[in-house]
């Protein structure tokens, strides 16, 4: 089977690679136990992988760690209050948030002290999503057109955007927010990796009989991967190898293989592997 990988975008991100990096430096130097905020990244092969090397998810709002313990800030980022309570607790703080995710938040505590009603498109239940809200006092998350729809009339909003939403679904709901205030303004700040590797997923899926995107199940850029590269071509969107069903590619003769932002490159090449010994689907069959 011909495998068409995207060559750019597909696998770690920087911010990703910066926090990976940073949890096995942690491991490196540290006897005891390192805690993590959270999932490092939202990629379960990946985190199995740092649960085996010893470390541990503990956040210190909800457990009392040892003073001097080593804690790792999640790449998703944390509201202000873990920060507050990492210092109480005496916990030696490594901070592997993203750096456009910090800008964010900057945003929305500076654009509330400004006087601007923040809201934030994005999904609700995420760690990115509720740790920038974090930093306002009545900011808010919402996560559709509908929703911004149904909104009360603001004197002043900030917008504010997820960054690994869909910059389209961002743009539209911003539209509806511009109506339900009278300043608006648009703060919002979608990843340029995650736009990137949607424009190079996209082209791909152009030009091949189906799409397979590797990552986690619950990682927000990987899912919109698989819904924009689905838009075009049969999509399967996996996290783990053995989720490959031969079946899928019984009529192709060329595959393009895309992969979230917190996918490990041995998880990618283990995939392409696969594909690649697939028997094409014979010439000028549907």
């Amino acid at each position: 089977m011909e495998v068409v990988r995207a060559s750019r975008y597909g696998g770690f991100c920087g911010g990703v690679k910066r926090a990976w990096a940073l949890a096995q430096q942690a491991r490196a130097e540290t006897a005891g136990p390192v805690y993590l905020t959270g999932e490092l990244i939202h990629n379960r092969p990946a985190m199995e992988e740092l649960y085996a090397q010893g470390l541990e998810i503990a956040h210190p709002s909800e457990r009392e760690l040892p003073p001097g313990s080593v804690l790792l800030v999640r790449a998703h980022g944390e509201g202000p209050q873990v920060y507050e309570r990492a210092q109480q607790q005496g916990l030696k703080l490594i901070d592997a948030s993203c750096g456009i995710v910090q800008r964010v938040q900057r945003k929305a505590a500076e654009w509330e002290r400004q006087g601007y009603q923040v809201i934030l498109y994005g999904h609700r239940n995420h760690p990115e999503s509720r740790a920038t809200i974090a930093y306002t006092r009545h900011g808010l998350i919402i996560e559709s057109v509908a929703e911004a729809e149904a909104l009360p009339h603001f004197p002043r909003i900030a917008a504010l955007a997820q960054t690994t939403v869909l910059l389209s679904e961002y743009e539209r709901v911003c539209q509806v927010l511009a109506t339900k205030c009278d300043e608006f303004m648009n703060q919002g700040q979608v990843c340029a990796w995650t736009r990137l590797a949607q424009d190079e997923a996209v082209a791909i899926a152009r030009t091949v009989d189906a799409m397979v995107v590797v990552g986690g199940k619950h990682s927000s850029n990987t899912q919109q991967l698989a819904k924009v590269c689905g838009a075009i071509v049969p999509t399967y969107h996996i996290e783990r190898l053995e989720e490959l069903r031969p079946e899928w590619f019984a009529s192709a003769r060329r595959v393009g293989l895309t992969a979230g932002a917190s996918t490990r490159d041995a998880d990618i090449d283990a995939v392409a592997a696969w594909l690649a010994a697939l028997e094409p689907a014979p010439a000028g069959s549907a």
